[in-house]
């Protein structure tokens, strides 16, 4: 499966890590890290895990992580279309 994001959305999530492994395999490093609790605004993900990750995106907010990935939040808000490839 192949997910699709506008080249807008990637070029706001300049500072990837993975290279947008995330679009190949629909995960984003360990996805027990990055699972999302609820939405709190554009491109303002809570994540269910309050573990710290390692990357540009992930902010921790009193005892929440939260996760300012624009490509990450497309993908969740459903407007990233899948496909297979």
């Amino acid at each position: 499966m192949v997910i699709e994001v506008p080249d807008a959305v990637k070029h706001e999530t300049n500072g990837c890590p993975r290279d947008f492994a995330c679009l190949a395999t629909a995960r984003c490093g360990d996805p027990e890290k990055c699972k999302v609790d609820y939405v709190n605004g554009k491109n303002v993900l809570v994540l269910a895990s309050k573990e710290p990750v390692s990357c540009p995106y992930h902010i921790s907010f009193g005892y929440r992580q939260i996760c300012t990935c624009p490509t990450h939040f497309y993908i969740y808000s459903g407007t990233g279309a899948p496909r297979s490839g």
